[in-house]
């Protein structure tokens, strides 16, 4: 197994890996040996792929030395997920904000953020895809994936009469279809 990062997967990187094999000296004995193998990362890995070093694992006498195989992995991130080439993320949002429209900063995996502007009505649950903002494609060079935001909405805890009353004033006549 290969564990990488979603920065990894997207722009690639490179990993060390210390591998033990038994060896077979020139005196005919097995041994021990400690390697490292050096794994280069390409942009638009996905979770799946498989890296095989050919040759380079157990010696046993007789056989060609073993082939190695590591399959990529990918580690949890604290706020991503990815789903093929797209890159998912949820974002809290206020009542308020999703009923009038907003303004968002929204985090990228690259560290940076990206402003978008949301005009519509926002219910909880709500997607909007950036187009291009997503991991790399593999297979097709330049090619991205999307990022998927996920809106939650989060509702006041508790509201006076008052407010009660204003809001239903407010609302009464919505159509709600």
């Amino acid at each position: 197994m290969l564990e990488c990062t979603l920065e990894e997967l997207c722009h690639g990187g490179v990993k060390n890996i210390k591998i033990t094999r038994d060896i077979i000296t020139d005196e005919g004995l097995i041994m021990k040996q400690e390697e490292t193998l050096r794994v280069n990362i390409k942009p638009g890995w996905k979770k799946g792929t498989k890296i095989t070093f050919e040759g380079v694992g157990n010696e046993k006498p007789g056989y060609l030395p073993e082939d190695i195989t590591f399959v990529v992995e990918e580690k949890r991130h604290s706020l991503f997920k990815s789903r093929g080439d797209d890159l998912e993320i949820a974002v809290e949002i206020p009542l308020l904000k999703a009923l009038t429209g907003c303004n968002l900063s929204v985090p990228l995996l690259s560290g940076e953020s990206m402003s978008i502007s949301v005009g519509e009505v926002i219910f909880h649950g709500f997607e909007k895809a950036i187009k291009g903002q997503g991991l790399p494609n593999g297979k097709e060079d330049g090619k991205r994936g999307d990022l998927i935001i996920t809106f939650l909405v989060s509702f006041p805890k508790e509201l006076s009469e008052e407010h009660r009353s204003m809001a239903y004033e407010v609302l009464k006549d919505c159509s709600w279809a």
